[in-house]
């Protein structure tokens, strides 16, 4: 008993230090991190917390520097503790305020309403079993074992990123295993059931995320609850990516966070500092997982022809202030090829040599099924395409245009690379059912803010009184 409280004490020192790396680098990207809900700093801090550490671990290995707890985590601290101190010093000397003006919109006065207990009961629920199913069994589902979960205890093991015995998938990029070695190493061993414990708690700041997004769209409290709960109820995709050791729900937690950000800057309702808060999202795609860069292209190619599209004022200089969550992404993805690049590991390049459309052909029914399979979404993909079509004429005018062009560049780009997978014939079926949902689930929450969209429309207006600003004059977000 004693044991397992130590255990659980050393995994949330863990975790907390994380958040703390986290919060610091949020503190130097915005201006003003009190303008912030508690809940959009806790889930904005774990996601920068994890790319730095990670990225710092890689770091370690590249210059043969043993992994143990300390090199581990006091040099990055360190390092953040002073930039934040010198920012302080700087705005001081400068005579700037102490704080930007708030960009939390206005809380709503009215005491909590029956379906908003309702909806915060339901993810509670969905939280709590997901938290006990993962943390009672041992890591066990197959690219678990296979590839994320073997490379984190073989980084644990050996106290580095010796990759040269891994002969599936080494060209993988290794933020979820390093984050897991990272804890093995807060533990003092190898406990899989108590690492596994990470992923409900990072859907829980994806579901925590999604609803601070749709706050900021414009949807009262019991509104941005149902929508949130609708996502997570939704099927069981998300549910069992609660409880097994997959980089696909961290990669949906990277990718809404790029979206959401992107979003709410050109609906002109961004915090000041969105494009710089996205840039580590940005790199966490690329860190994440081999299907991160792709993503992150079909991000910033929405957002520049939702521009072009719209024309606003100075969108000229908006179009070049995509180039900061640009420098993220090359920040996530830049160091692991290098890394790569000098230790020879292959880099999966067969994926991408050929072209069978018979593949392409063979892929679509699975895909149109994936979409409508109550197993899989429930009811969020059709809710989704009933909020673009009763956009109407509103599509083609406003930003919403910006995750209609995401969503579909990202369902082209899953039949184009069944199109491209170096399977057989008798295996491409197989191959089909084992990862279509998991593709489908990278970009699933941003089907989710389509939804709220269309339930704040439907919905006439949100909530009443006046706000507090959501943002400075268009152009300002950055």
């Amino acid at each position: 008993m004693i044991d397992t409280a130590l255990a659980l004490l050393r995994f949330s020192l863990g975790l907390g230090s994380v958040f703390l790396l986290g919060y610091l680098g949020f503190a130097l990207l915005v201006p003003n991190p009190r303008g912030f809900r508690v809940l959009e700093s806790l889930s904005y801090s774990f996601g920068i917390g994890a790319v730095v550490l990670t990225l710092w671990m890689l770091l370690l290995s590249w210059w043969g520097h043993p992994f143990s707890l300390i090199p581990i985590l006091v040099p990055p601290l360190a390092g953040a503790f002073l930039l934040v101190a010198l920012k302080m010093i700087v705005r001081k000397r400068a005579g700037g305020p102490e704080s930007a003006p708030s960009t939390i919109p206005a809380p709503s006065s009215a005491p909590f309403q029956v379906w908003d207990w309702v909806f915060i009961g339901l993810l509670s629920a969905v939280l709590l079993f997901a938290y006990f199913r993962a943390v009672i069994y041992p890591m066990w589902a197959w690219d678990t074992i296979a590839t994320w979960g073997c490379k984190a205890k073989l980084f644990y093991q050996t106290g580095g990123m010796d990759l040269t015995c891994i002969e599936a998938h080494n060209y993988y990029p290794n933020l979820v295993p390093l984050l897991l070695s990272y804890l093995y190493f807060c533990l003092g061993e190898v406990k899989d059931h108590l690492a596994q414990g990470l992923f409900p708690f990072w859907g829980a700041l994806l579901l925590g995320m999604l609803y601070s997004f749709l706050r900021r769209m414009g949807l009262n409290r019991t509104r941005a609850l149902g929508v949130t709960a609708f996502f997570a109820l939704n099927g069981t995709v998300f549910i069992s990516h609660l409880f097994i050791a997959y980089a696909d729900l961290p990669l949906a937690y990277f990718a809404l966070a790029a979206v959401g950000l992107l979003y709410l800057w050109l609906m002109d309702a961004a915090p000041v500092g969105a494009l710089a808060l996205a840039a580590p999202f940005f790199a966490g795609l690329a860190w994440c997982k081999y299907e991160g860069p792709p993503l992150a292209g079909t991000i910033l190619l929405a957002a520049f022809l939702t521009l072009v599209w719209l024309r606003p004022p100075d969108w000229k200089m908006r179009v070049l202030k995509l180039g900061i969550p640009i420098l993220g992404l090359a920040a996530g993805f830049l160091p692991w090829r290098l890394f790569a690049a000098f230790r020879h590991l292959e880099m999966g390049a067969d994926h991408v040599r050929n072209l069978y459309p018979h593949q392409l052909l063979e892929s679509i029914p699975y895909f149109l099924r994936a979409l409508v399979d109550p197993f899989f979404f429930g009811l969020l993909w059709p809710a989704a395409v009933l909020a673009l079509i009763f956009s109407g004429r509103g599509l083609w005018r406003s930003p919403r245009l910006f995750p209609a062009l995401f969503l579909g560049g990202n369902l082209l780009a899953v039949l184009v690379a069944y199109a491209v997978a170096p399977t057989s014939a008798a295996e491409f079926d197989m191959y089909v059912r084992a990862t279509i949902d998991r593709l489908l689930l990278h970009i699933t929450p941003v089907a989710a803010l389509l939804v709220g969209d269309g339930v704040k429309e439907w919905g006439g207006r949100p909530q009443a009184g006046p706000q507090r600003p959501l943002e400075k004059p268009l152009g300002k977000a950055y």
